[in-house]
């Protein structure tokens, strides 16, 4: 049976496994929020001297490096989940979706799970599970743990943690946005989070390779589909290829087509191992990317959700996107 754990709860769990090692990982291509949340409770640990160390995902974006903190972060060859008292996943909605292929597999682990998370679809995988699906980011979530807890939060902390707020409500437009989200990302201003910093980082240093692939994606490759309701756009590996960009490089093209007015729906496709990753962004409630992600063997938040499609051919993948979108949109009419 899965323990349902409330945010004040979590420290005085930590707090029995505090003799031992504590491993954080978090999910498999990891964005703003993965790694916010995964680095700002690493620091928050060290700092109330615990033994913790993080996995650090491959693949990660290259506007977040800078962020990285200089110690506790470790491969996954580096790993041996025998030296762990208790692993802490953090942002990770589906236990198969964890970065550590040992995790993941699905086998019986002889180290406990505590899973802290804001996807509204998380299973409960974990021994003990606290999921807040109201929270904007699972970095929200922590610094909620942290403020129950009155743990002191450092700047460099707190700029994690804003980092994961951040991208994960669009710097405050998506509509996963609540006045609590608001006051935690003021609160981690007020500990010294970085705003500036971030921002100049994520949205203000765009590699002029990136620009011109994105021009070139948005003039060349967007195809409207489902009467104009639906947008969608393949990241082809020879398109890549012409501007020298790599996939973790793309975490946020998908929010550009979510710019156009329009479509209700967005989505980017691109080739991956064992088939084709789907992005999709939904700006109308009625239509959950969710519900269509979940079909497909996905997952994610109702206007924010991803999904692999395990097919060969792009063409495939695109029909079978493209029948549970329309089935979607029709359900839902205008």
């Amino acid at each position: 049976m899965s323990g349902i754990l409330t945010t004040d709860r979590i420290p005085e769990l930590l707090r029995r496994f505090q003799s031992g090692r504590i491993l954080l990982v978090t999910h498999l291509r990891p964005d703003g929020d993965a790694l916010g949340s995964l680095c700002g409770m690493l620091l928050l640990l060290h700092r109330q001297g615990f033994q913790a160390d993080a996995l650090l995902p491959e693949s990660v974006p290259d506007y977040y490096l800078e962020f990285l903190p200089g110690k506790g972060l470790l491969k996954e060859a580096e790993v041996k989940l025998a030296d762990y008292a208790l692993v802490l996943v953090l942002d990770a909605a589906r236990r198969d979706r964890i970065s550590a292929a040992e995790i993941a597999s699905g086998e019986p682990l002889s180290v406990p799970l505590l899973v802290v998370d804001h996807h509204p679809d998380n299973p409960l995988y974990g021994d003990w599970n606290c999921i807040v699906p109201e929270a904007a980011a699972a970095s929200e979530i922590v610094a909620a743990m942290a403020a129950a807890a009155k743990w002191e939060m450092t700047s460099a902390a707190a700029t994690h943690l804003l980092i994961g707020i951040l991208t994960d409500s669009g710097s405050f437009r998506f509509a996963n946005t609540s006045p609590r989200t608001l006051r935690t990302a003021a609160g981690l201003m007020e500990d010294g989070g970085d705003y500036s910093r971030i921002m100049n980082a994520c949205y203000f240093s765009k590699p002029e390779n990136m620009a011109r692939f994105e021009a070139d994606l948005l003039c060349n490759h967007l195809k409207p589909a489902c009467g104009g309701r639906f947008i969608y756009a393949y990241l082809a590996p020879e398109l890549l290829d012409r501007y020298g960009i790599e996939l973790r490089n793309t975490e946020q093209t998908i929010e550009i087509l979510r710019a156009i007015a329009g479509p209700a729906i967005a989505a980017t496709i691109r080739r991956e191992a064992g088939g084709f990753k789907c992005s999709l962004r939904s700006k109308d409630r009625r239509y959950s990317v969710g519900r269509i992600a979940r079909s497909i063997g996905g997952g994610g938040h109702e206007m924010a959700a991803g999904c692999t499609i395990a097919v060969p051919a792009f063409d495939q993948a695109e029909q079978i996107l493209l029948e549970h979108v329309e089935k979607e949109l029709n359900e839902n009419p205008s």
